[in-house]
């Protein structure tokens, strides 16, 4: 059992180092090619729908007949061919020219909304709406401005993605050396693991 444990700690520590160290170059290339990334992007989610629309057809099936609805096998049937289309179709290209507009949409909306949420709490009587209206004005404007500017919107996603991913893969370097502390301190104190 112990034996069992020291191998665990062991591969887990340097599986953390090899991770952290792959992902934090993945998160580098990411702010060099923000074009590419988008593809890449597109077809990780195209995959995702692929797996998505053949579990929903297998739901389907494996549902009694009663209990069947025509509705999780016609979303599965759908959600299959749009991904069969995204990776084979030329659809990834498509999808990634789609990307900064859906984001550009998405901060306007944002802005709208808080917006709205500021006049309703001023209504309410609360003194930090004007911070979340101008805040949401802010918003508004920015998503105004991404929709007519698609390489912005681009480089924003592509340099968003990429610095999560080095902020994540530091993050796992960093727990290699804390275990490997511990690994050391244990090893120290009771001269069990590596």
């Amino acid at each position: 059992m112990l034996t069992t444990l020291k191998k665990v700690f062991k591969s887990m520590k340097w599986l953390m180092l090899l991770s952290g160290t792959m992902i934090v170059i993945l998160g580098i290339t990411m702010l060099f090619t923000p074009l590419q990334n988008l593809v890449t992007l597109a077809i990780f989610i195209s995959i995702s729908m692929l797996i998505s629309g053949f579990s929903e057809i297998v739901s389907f099936y494996n549902e009694e007949k009663v209990h069947r609805s025509g509705w999780l096998l016609a979303s599965g049937i759908l959600t299959t061919l749009f991904a069969v289309w995204a990776l084979f179709g030329h659809g990834t290209k498509t999808l990634a020219a789609m990307f900064p507009f859906v984001f550009a949409v998405w901060v306007m909306s944002s802005g709208v909304m808080r917006i709205v949420g500021s006049v309703s709490l001023k209504s309410e009587g609360y003194g930090l709406w004007c911070w979340i209206l101008a805040f949401g004005v802010l918003g508004t404007a920015f998503g105004f401005l991404l929709l007519f500017s698609p390489v912005l919107s681009e480089m924003i996603i592509s340099y968003s993605i990429g610095f999560m991913l080095i902020s994540y893969g530091i993050d796992n370097i960093i727990i290699f050396f804390r275990l490997k502390k511990i690994g050391d301190y244990i090893k120290n104190s009771y001269g069990e693991l590596p």
